[in-house]
């Protein structure tokens, strides 16, 4: 374990302390690299990323004693997770690890060998194993879906399992502000959608928020504010999320938003709550028809701006960090017309009210929304040419989702041959089929254009070092077989070495599975055997024979 002294000469400039004692999870000079509550790829962040400057192997410690209560080993996700449930009620969690503690790492791999997988999750006894404070516990790597070497670290409620804000845990002596880089504008008349106006650059001048012009005129009179910005940690540190943003329109809060508390049953919510226009990503200030409560401390008329008149009024944007840093912005709106609220611009073929369930079938297409799945209430258009080109498109594309629709159709006659195959394509995501009959039904996270394609093609499967020079190296200490799949994924996968299981790590992200060799490993002839299939049922197997 850590002497507190030598922590503490390792510690950031930026640490002042450490609130209810939690110790940090490095000890290397810290550095953020990532925040909580950052717009992320259909989640909000849920932790701190830590910094190791593109390396693997940092050793990671305990931040309070506390008993180990779940270790999961995933292809994707966290990697290499360790959870440490502590007595005041929170867990912490230690993700994308290369590796665990000695001890906690042969704990794992006897477990592993026991369910002969390489990917699983255990979940132990209080008090089964324990650590200290600043006890060593794994070692940073890039394990699971991370893009590269750091360290994800939260700290979670024990009974509800919510992500909290880790910064909210440390003292931080962090004195930069956040900023406001643009201010975007929408048209929030139209009751089915909001329609981004423009946005308006925003200048810091001595330290202070500015619009490049101070005074905005615009036709709409029912208005939602959004804003682009970032908040540092250190003057010259990675750019962050901002923890909490004020509006108040002439001096009467409207809207507050704080990053703290959000669950991960809302974790699609950073959809709708964030909006790319152009160049810039922005937040937006007003809600939609359905949204999670935890995110927000106010928002009268749900955010929207109403101007009443033509009159100049004061609008008021204030962002707060973790540290209490403030910025402000204000400026001046008006409207030259007055608008009332308008019916949705688009006529759809049925109408989705997101607080019921809906379904609608037509023209040999069925689709089933279940309430509360969409956030806002709108019109849809469907164009099915499934039979002659393998096409459906569902309108309005944007329309954001926090759980599962389930379309289905009559499988198009050329496909009735290889029904358990056909997947449906949507841009990056690849849905799977549930066959019934002659009908296929599909669970999607999203509306857009579709395309049915057939998954009839067998994954493959190589070495990483082609397999003449491997046979040809003395003293291999791992052998990396390269598994790719293009269509639907790689379902499950088994190394076998003379005819037996073998341990073998496998990283999705790179299709990379490794073997490392150990005392276990035999002597003599080695006979390496991989076996995968992806989700649509494709085999393939690959062999080749190694000396130890």
């Amino acid at each position: 374990m850590r002497q507190l002294s030598i922590f503490l000469i390792f510690i950031s400039l930026f640490v002042n302390g450490q609130k209810d004692n939690f110790l940090w999870p490095l000890d290397k000079p810290i550095s953020l690299s990532g925040n909580y509550g950052e717009l992320r790829p259909n989640h909000f962040h849920a932790g701190l990323d830590f910094s190791t400057n593109n390396k693997i192997n940092a050793p990671v410690y305990a931040v309070q004693s506390g008993y180990v209560s779940r270790i999961k080993v995933s292809s994707v996700g966290y990697g290499k997770a360790v959870y440490i449930t502590h007595p005041n009620g929170v867990v912490t969690l230690y993700g994308h690890l290369t590796n665990y503690v000695e001890s906690l790492n042969e704990y794992v791999k006897v477990q592993q060998l026991k369910a002969q997988s390489y990917e699983i999750e255990l979940m132990l006894k209080p008090n089964e194993i324990a650590f200290k404070a600043g006890d060593l516990i794994g070692y940073s790597g890039s394990s699971g879906s991370s893009t590269g070497p750091h360290l994800h670290f939260e700290i979670r409620d024990e009974k509800t399992e919510v992500p909290l804000n880790p910064a909210l845990y440390y003292k931080l002596d962090d004195i930069v502000k956040p900023v406001i880089t643009q201010i975007g504008l929408y048209n929030l008349g139209d009751t089915a959608s909001a329609q981004f106006l423009n946005n308006y650059e925003v200048k810091n001048v001595n330290g202070k928020l500015k619009l490049k012009k101070d005074s905005i005129t615009i036709a709409n009179s029912i208005v939602g504010l959004a804003f682009s910005g970032f908040d540092k940690f250190t003057a010259d540190g990675s750019q962050n999320n901002i923890y909490s943003v004020e509006v108040k329109f002439d001096g009467q809060l409207i809207y507050h938003h704080q990053l703290d508390n959000i669950s991960f049953s809302d974790a699609r919510y950073v959809n709708e709550f964030s909006d790319t226009e152009g160049k810039f990503v922005f937040q937006k200030c007003f809600l939609p028809n359905l949204y999670p409560g935890g995110l927000y401390k106010s928002a009268t008329n749900k955010g929207r701006i109403f101007l009443l008149d033509t009159n100049y009024h004061v609008i008021q944007v204030r962002t707060v960090d973790e540290n209490n840093n403030e910025n402000i912005l204000e400026f001046h709106l008006r409207t030259k017309k007055f608008n009332y609220y308008l019916p949705p611009t688009i006529k759809g073929d049925t109408y989705a009210n997101c607080q019921q369930d809906l379904l609608y079938s037509n023209e040999n297409i069925e689709i089933f929304i279940p309430a509360y799945t969409l956030y806002n209430s709108t019109p849809l258009i469907f164009e099915n040419t499934l039979e002659s080109t393998g096409k459906l498109i569902i309108l309005p594309s944007d329309a954001n989702m926090n759980s599962t629709a389930i379309v289905g159709f009559q499988i198009p006659k050329k496909h009735l041959g290889h029904k358990s195959k056909l997947v449906f394509k949507n841009v990056d995501n690849v849905y799977l089929p549930i066959v019934k009959n002659d009908s296929v039904f599909y669970s999607v996270k999203n509306f857009g254009w579709f395309n049915l394609a057939v998954d009839s093609v067998s994954p493959t499967i190589k070495t990483e070092i082609p397999a003449a020079k491997l046979q040809a190296t003395k003293g291999l200490k791992q052998v990396t077989f390269i598994l790719k799949e293009d269509l639907s994924g790689i379902k499950d996968y088994k190394l076998t070495i003379n005819g037996n299981w073998a341990l073998a790590e496998y990283d999705a992200k790179s299709g990379r599975l490794t073997y490392f060799y150990d005392v276990n490993t035999p002597k003599g002839d080695l006979n390496f055997v991989v076996e995968t299939q992806d989700k649509c049922f494709n085999k393939a197997t690959y062999s080749v024979k190694l000396k130890n």
